[in-house]
């Protein structure tokens, strides 16, 4: 997973410097996000902030709290087993790692850090580097995927008839744990294969994928101008820049290769979400009717 996962105990957060700290280091876009673990931390720490705070200073704490709600804290499905935060962390960690684990009480520096001040910029540190097989490429997005209930995913050179799409589109679908998960597939059409092979390479592709997945395709021309070229994908929450698209190479040293995936910008985001929509399309047109697996 790209995004770096904090897990910070509730009794850490009381005050609006402890939020700020948050607020200014977490972000999808920043390549960190925190942990809701337990699923009632968002809960929990309110009633703290309710009994630390008062007046105005508790109207900007709850605000900022409801920022970070949104913005910045991701539910990856943990299991809370334990009696405390303490021990349902540390086993938590032992199945699946967080980044950081910051509680009072923990004295081992690097991972488990004792408290938020402790915090430096060598812990928001996040690869960005990832081999072109398909699971490595699908994994990098785990925290956009993971609880969503929409994907968009961009690329020109993207193609239903080759495997090698198709493979790294199987392994985010995966990933995807909500009862419907929409996927909108932009696509040039320039270069393709004639529409009837890539409508019955679609047909055949949904009988493989998970039942939980609707799958929009979409096939464009931006005329020249190149706004189809970048290759990305993005959710509600945030998205990643795929520096060499959705593909996994046939050839077994083209997949042992690396290629850069990075947080895509906020400003990014929101443009990127106002052009890749199904009601307007103004930096391109849509050269044929979108195609659905579920008409």
């Amino acid at each position: 997973m790209l995004h770096l996962e904090f897990a910070i105990a509730p009794s850490q957060i009381s005050s609006i410097a402890d939020l700020v700290i948050l607020e200014s280091r977490l972000g999808y876009e920043k390549g960190a996000v925190l942990s809701r673990f337990p699923k009632s931390w968002f809960r929990e720490v309110l009633q703290k902030l309710n009994m630390e705070l008062d007046g105005s200073k508790l109207d900007r704490a709850t605000e900022k709290l409801r920022a970070l709600q949104s913005s910045k804290l991701v539910a990856l499905g943990r299991p809370f087993e334990g009696n405390a935060w303490i021990e349902a962390a540390i086993n938590s960690h032992a199945t699946k790692p967080f980044h950081r684990l910051v509680e009072e009480s923990f004295n081992e520096q690097r991972i488990f850090i004792s408290s938020l001040v402790d915090l430096g910029d060598q812990d928001f540190s996040f690869r960005t580097s990832y081999r072109r097989e398909a699971q490595s490429l699908a994994v990098a997005a785990s925290a956009l995927l993971f609880g969503t209930e929409k994907v968009t995913i961009y690329d020109p050179f993207i193609c239903a008839t080759i495997s090698g799409y198709r493979k790294v589109l199987l392994e985010l679908m995966k990933i995807c744990n909500k009862p419907v998960v929409e996927f909108h597939i932009f696509s040039e059409e320039d270069k393709k294969p004639a529409w009837e092979l890539t409508e019955q390479a679609l047909q055949s592709f949904v009988r493989d994928m998970p039942t939980n997945i609707k799958l929009f395709w979409y096939c464009a021309n931006d005329h020249g101008t190149g706004f189809l070229h970048p290759r990305g994908l993005f959710t509600a929450k945030g998205g990643l820049v795929y520096d060499r698209g959705f593909v996994e190479p046939n050839s077994r040293e083209q997949r042992a290769e690396f290629t850069d995936i990075t947080p895509m910008a906020s400003e990014t985001l929101q443009s990127k979400a106002k052009s890749y929509n199904a009601s307007q399309h103004e930096d391109f047109e849509l050269v044929r009717a979108v195609w659905c697996s579920h008409p």
